[in-house]
């Protein structure tokens, strides 16, 4: 092989190395469903997790359908790895956006991902 081959097949493999794997997610479902269509609107949810999440230092956001932030209570666990809130505020039709961050059992990387539903209630 030669030197100018040498240099790029090292510079492939120190590329390849800085590249970010596919984003592993802890999260493993959720009440309402994701990407589910409910067709009552929800007082509560709750992700389920591969592992029990640290409450502390957790958080999980929820934007309605014309891009308001819902208030959201009373952030916990169940026991069951899983995070659970109660949702203050009257969820109208439309599309909602959860947004979630979160440290599961004893890894200590911090995840984050978000998911969708539908609320398609009868009037």
């Amino acid at each position: 092989m030669t030197r100018k081959a040498g240099i790029v097949m090292l510079v492939a493999l120190l590329l390849g190395a800085c590249a970010s794997p596919a984003q592993r997610t802890p999260l493993l479902g959720a009440e309402p469903e994701v990407s589910g269509i409910v067709t009552n609107a929800p007082r509560t949810l709750r992700l389920y997790f591969e592992a029990l999440p640290d409450v502390p230092r957790s958080n999980v956001e929820l934007e309605g359908p014309d891009g308001e932030m819902l208030t959201l209570r009373g952030i916990h666990t169940m026991g069951a790895d899983d995070l659970m809130m109660e949702i203050n505020d009257n969820v109208p039709n439309g599309e909602y956006t959860v947004r979630w961050n979160a440290y599961i059992g004893d890894d200590p990387t911090g995840y984050e991902g978000s998911y969708n539903f539908t609320v398609d209630a009868a009037d």
